[in-house]
């Protein structure tokens, strides 16, 4: 299956920067609602794809972002973090104008995204999502499960990579996503840029992740869920480890328990990227907290 984008926009952010979206207009019967998805650090729109389509196709308008430093958007050096996106997406939201009911959806570090957003867009009822969504990720406040922050920063550290083969890249990818949608293959390559002689470069700077790590692992996720006006769609990812998923899926139900309008709690057995792997799934959850 190929996935369709039917539009690629520009937004200007407040200082200059250029983010890049891309909007699924809905080809079956409209629900008249939207839904903004957003990826995780070091990632891009391009993961998200499938389940905007399939969203579209039950009459969801869905937009992918690639987020300010990732993709093709730029921004590379500027300040990053978890503010600095809220603050990027309350732009994209004013210049897209999204029918309503409106869901903003986020994985892994985007999910904190999305959360900081909610909070941000509680008390500005023209931009505030009726559903917050964190895929695998937003749950807990990061940075206190390491001993310290120099620890968390280490283990954390993405590996040095540029300038390697693609074809070295490709092969890791289709060990990776094996069984998974062809597709994904392109979205993952998508993170970075090939030069003349075939090599590959991260999109976003190893500098520019760890300024992004660094500030995700002063995020209190429980502040912000206390903020919200919106419902809380929480999707953990099960790994199959009874200790651990246990804890994850109480992380997850303490967050939601903050949450004013709560909303639901929906794990699934499976990747950090759900989104990616079950897209199917993932879809189908979105699609029915936006029609609760």
């Amino acid at each position: 299956m190929r996935w369709r984008v039917m539009e690629t926009l520009e937004a200007r952010m407040r200082d200059g920067v250029r983010l890049v979206l891309d909007r699924f207009d809905p080809v079956g019967p409209s629900l008249t609602a939207s839904v903004i998805l957003l990826h995780g650090l070091s990632s891009n729109a391009q993961l998200w794809w499938p389940v905007a389509r399939l969203l579209s196709e039950q009459g969801v308008c869905s937009y992918t972002v690639d987020q300010r430093g990732h993709g093709r958007s730029g921004g590379a050096g500027s300040p990053m973090g978890i503010a600095e996106s809220a603050d990027d997406l309350l732009t994209v939201v004013k210049s897209i104008s999204p029918s309503e009911p409106l869901a903003v959806v986020g994985q892994s570090w985007g999910a904190s995204v999305a959360l900081h957003y909610g909070a941000v867009a509680a008390d500005k009822p023209e931009v505030r999502p009726y559903v917050v969504g964190l895929v695998d990720g937003g749950f807990q406040a990061m940075g206190r499960a390491f001993p310290s922050r120099e620890d968390a920063l280490k283990e954390l550290r993405p590996a040095e990579i540029d300038g390697r083969p693609i074809e070295e890249l490709d092969a890791f990818f289709r060990r990776r996503y094996e069984d998974w949608d062809p597709e994904i293959l392109l979205a993952a390559r998508a993170g970075f840029h090939v030069d003349s002689a075939g090599l590959a470069y991260r999109r976003l700077a190893v500098s520019d992740h760890m300024v992004i790590l660094s500030d995700l692992l002063d995020y209190e996720p429980h502040i912000d869920a206390g903020r919200l006006r919106s419902k809380l769609l929480l999707i953990p990812a099960l790994a199959g480890s009874p200790e651990a998923d246990e804890a994850k899926t109480e992380a997850a139900g303490r967050l939601l328990a903050e949450a004013p309008n709560q909303g639901w709690l929906r794990p699934i057995m499976g990747d950090h990227d759900l989104h990616a792997q079950y897209p199917e799934r993932i879809a189908e959850i979105i699609f029915e907290s936006l029609s609760a």
